[in-house]
């Protein structure tokens, strides 16, 4: 079964937000043993919306789009989709009565029968839409499959839970081929490093097995490798032996994580299960530490909070940091660095505390501290340590890669501690 996504709006193409469904869509299928195909972004235009549509069932079975379903005068997705097919536009009862229990369960007034949502092009089947208003559709085309859903996240994976398997599915036979992918997170090594000097023959050894990626991110890059087998035994020793070539792998000092949970997801498991409390001593980060870490459920079980010590009065006066040390050293280094860090340890009994002190720009570099120079504070059971780094970029990527850094310290502290 081969599948296609168009994702339909103005809002994407424009840069006012960003796709999110692609992802959805394709990590949804690939809990089923199936693979998006293929991905396209079009404007709210009936030319683009036809392009696309062209485009898609020319090479896939099923078709999904999502946008352009809702009540305004940009949202043209059924008026396209009704001209691509040669269909009507007709009045829908059993629409009418998914938008009317919609709007419900929301208490808000319906507009009665002569609205948006109880029109339909013909042929269509209106779907339910359990977390927003506009209802889904669905058609057959010259042996193919159309199912269209809200651009909302939100509304979207409800689209594909509530709907996908029940009628998409059950039309396909199953697919005898097994389908899984293994995802090394490393850091501190980009991606060029990495396959050109730390393990020249990696991408070669793991391409024999199945078929390679690779995808920088903040500090690291995710390497990821799908697999194809015919049978639970084949994947499991394909598995097997992807994972014996990382293990016997130069690179292997720079894993830090075989699976897909976030930096931060991993760090609060980690610090939950051997039970070790934590906290940040932030500046130039502004609390950005703390803001990923708290955006876990059960970080409360080991984080137990942060000083944001933008101003030097602050450093000086809550986390103890000399005044000499600030007057002859100035904030940004690692001897202010180090007794932040030891201050919050002794100020909240945390047994690891990173501090992160540095210069995010634009202004306030010299010469012998530019802009993107930083220093961590890194105190675990009362012995402090101290780093420094600098990194390029805007004042933004500059703060997310200070953070980074700082939880990177974090885990390293957290895995050889017990």
């Amino acid at each position: 079964m081969k599948i296609g996504l168009l994702i339909i709006g103005n809002e994407i193409l424009e840069g006012k937000i960003s796709d999110a469904n692609t992802r959805q869509l394709s990590l949804f299928l690939k809990e089923l043993n199936l693979e998006l195909q293929t991905s396209l972004i079009v404007s709210d235009q009936e030319s683009a919306i036809h392009l696309g549509l062209q485009t898609l069932f020319l090479i896939c079975d099923v078709v999904v789009t999502s946008g352009g379903l809702g009540p305004t005068k940009d949202d043209l997705t059924k008026d396209a989709i009704a001209s691509f097919l040669g269909r009507k536009i007709l009045y829908s009862e059993s629409s009418y009565e998914i938008a009317l229990k919609n709007y419900e369960r929301f208490n808000r007034p319906f507009v009665e029968k002569d609205h948006g949502y109880c029109f339909l092009p013909e042929g269509f089947v209106a779907l339910e839409n359990s977390t927003g208003f506009a209802p889904g559709l669905f058609t057959k085309h010259l042996g193919k499959y159309l199912l269209c859903g809200a651009g909302v996240p939100k509304e979207f994976k409800s689209l594909l839970d509530d709907h996908f398997n029940r009628i998409i599915r059950s039309k396909f036979p199953p697919s005898s081929e097994l389908i899984e992918s293994v995802t090394v997170r490393t850091k501190r090594t980009p991606e060029e490093k990495i396959f050109g000097e730390v393990d020249p023959i990696l991408w070669d050894q793991l391409s024999d097995l199945g078929n390679v990626s690779s995808l920088p991110t903040t500090m690291g890059v995710d390497i990821g490798v799908k697999l194809k087998a015919s049978t639970p035994l084949e994947m499991e020793e394909k598995k097997k032996k992807v994972l014996a070539i990382f293990e016997n792998s130069p690179l292997k000092p720079n894993i830090w994580q075989i699976g897909n949970l976030s930096l931060e997801e991993y760090i609060v498991g980690l610090a939950n299960k051997k039970k070790i409390t934590f906290g940040f001593a932030e500046s130039c980060t502004g609390g950005l530490c703390s803001h990923r870490i708290t955006n876990i459920a059960g970080s409360s079980e080991t984080f137990l909070g942060s000083v944001v010590s933008y101003a030097e009065a602050v450093k000086h006066k809550i986390l103890n940091v000399e005044a000499d040390t600030l007057k002859n050293h100035s904030a940004v280094s690692i001897q202010t660095a180090g007794e932040m860090s030891s201050g919050l340890s002794q100020l909240i009994k945390a047994k690891i505390v990173i501090s992160i002190t540095g210069l995010a720009g634009p202004a306030g570099g010299t010469p012998e501290k530019p802009v993107g120079t930083v220093c961590f504070g890194v105190t675990n059971n009362g012995r402090t340590q101290t780093y420094s780094a600098h990194f390029p970029g805007d004042r933004e990527q500059l703060k997310l890669r200070f953070s980074q850094a700082a939880l990177f310290y974090l885990l390293e502290e957290l895995e050889k501690s017990s």
